[in-house]
């Protein structure tokens, strides 16, 4: 394991080779809380819409349909946090040599998927600054010459890009090191710029692996999706360590 900021190219053949192992590791109770995480995000996706779609309807009135979607949209949020965190749990687990439980999986951190909805805002705050930018900079150019506006669009593209591969581990980093938002998004800079362009053939990969799952009928979902997330964690324990600062192993 290196160090944050190390020089050492990062193996994302060896990543994912160990992704694979962890998986098979535990590969039913993996499959089985992807599925589970799913069910449930469908569930509270269903609520919104009955919401949204219930909005013009008689009897429940606007109010009450209204509460339907916000009860729906905050349960989508928790899921999510919560289907990470246990994934996430579960891949450490396993890279390290043990078959994580249900358990493992199921358990309830509070702290962590506090710090990770943070974490969440400042990317999602980041994202539409930049577009907010590009878009502005882009309308002030049309009016020199309508080709010119393509240009800002270009580099916010690019600048989304670069955000995007460089927080790429963002969810280890507030979850294991118990980092803060903003520390966060430093450290996944410093530890990413070194050697940027090979996190950037990591993350096509796995997002090829992703979408390689969801055209394999929807249900190589259920594979991809936990191998994605264990060699991303093993590629972030080559790059930042396998430390557990924040004990979210144990957290109930």
């Amino acid at each position: 394991m290196t160090a944050a900021g190390s020089t050492a190219p990062l193996p994302i053949g060896g990543s994912i080779s160990r992704g694979w192992q962890a998986f098979t590791r535990a590969p039913w109770v993996f499959v089985g809380f992807t599925l589970l995480g799913l069910v449930l995000t469908f569930f509270t996706q269903w609520l919104q819409d009955l919401g949204s779609n219930g909005g013009d309807s008689e009897g429940f009135g606007a109010i009450g349909w209204g509460l339907v979607v916000v009860i729906g949209l905050v349960l989508n949020v928790l899921v999510s946090l919560w289907m990470n965190i246990g994934l996430f749990r579960g891949a450490w687990i396993a890279l390290s040599g043990r078959k994580p439980s249900w358990d493992d999986f199921f358990r309830w951190d509070g702290n962590a998927m506090g710090r990770l909805f943070l974490m969440a805002l400042l990317l999602l705050g980041v994202n539409i600054l930049i577009l907010i930018i590009a878009g502005l900079s882009g309308a002030l150019l049309s009016l020199i010459r309508f080709e010119l506006s393509a240009l800002p669009l270009l580099a916010g593209l690019l600048v989304m890009i670069y955000v995007g591969v460089t927080q790429m581990f963002h969810l280890p980093l507030v979850i294991a090191r118990g980092d803060s938002p903003v520390p966060a998004f430093k450290a996944g800079r410093q530890g990413v710029d070194p050697q940027f362009f090979g996190v950037l053939g990591f993350g096509a990969l796995m997002i090829l692996i992703v979408l390689l799952g969801v055209l394999i009928f929807g249900v190589g979902l259920l594979v991809a999706a936990p191998v994605v997330i264990c060699s991303l964690v093993a590629a972030y324990q080559h790059l930042f360590g396998s430390d557990d600062r924040t004990g979210f192993l144990q957290a109930n």
